[in-house]
């Protein structure tokens, strides 16, 4: 009995407990702050690291960047002619529809130091699609929309008049009036 209650235990200390596995909407959040960071130090391999191979990046420039090399190439040049920058990442929401496929979208903040010190904020909308690339095993950004100098509404638009025109009663169409009302 003493044998067998020492191989419990012994078995027992063998056995590695696996830390919680991410969900999918974690991981490509994950992917999503990592490329932030890398942006921020200007590690354009790193970024190019994070996409697909047949990737595309929209919005940036006046054509779309297709693959990782046209993509870290671009990063590249954007480091090289801006003084240091930053991104700063708010309310990005990420969807994992099943095993292959997600979104993130939201909100980013593109902060640049030009030569003179001086700060200019940009703000942006940012949409992400993702692939999990099975042969790899790990996510990849497969499309990458930036919209940006986007600014949020401080004051909302005024009504438009059309907003404020009422129906004249007589304008109830027929089959509405024919209803009995009980």
């Amino acid at each position: 009995m003493r044998t067998v209650s020492r191989i419990l235990v012994a078995s027992m200390l063998c056995i590695t407990v696996s830390p919680a596995l991410a969900t999918p909407d974690e991981e490509v959040r994950d992917i999503v702050a990592a490329w932030a960071q890398a942006y921020t130090v200007g590690d354009h391999s790193k970024i190019s690291q994070l996409y697909d191979r047949y990737a595309r990046l929209h919005g940036v420039d006046a054509a779309d960047m297709i693959g990782p090399e046209a993509i870290s190439e671009h990063y590249y040049f954007e480091n090289w002619r801006n003084a240091p920058r930053s991104v700063k990442l708010s309310d990005i929401k990420c969807y994992a529809y099943d095993d292959a496929t997600a979104t993130c979208a939201g909100g980013m903040e593109f902060v640049v130091t030009g030569q003179s010190g001086e700060t200019v904020s940009q703000p942006s909308q940012v949409s992400l699609a993702f692939a999990y690339d099975h042969d790899v095993g790990r996510w990849l950004i497969h499309d990458h929309r930036v919209l940006r100098g986007i600014a949020v509404a401080v004051k909302p638009a005024p009504t438009l008049q059309a907003d404020a025109v009422q129906p004249s009663l007589s304008s109830v169409p027929a089959s509405a009036a024919a209803i009995p009302v009980q």
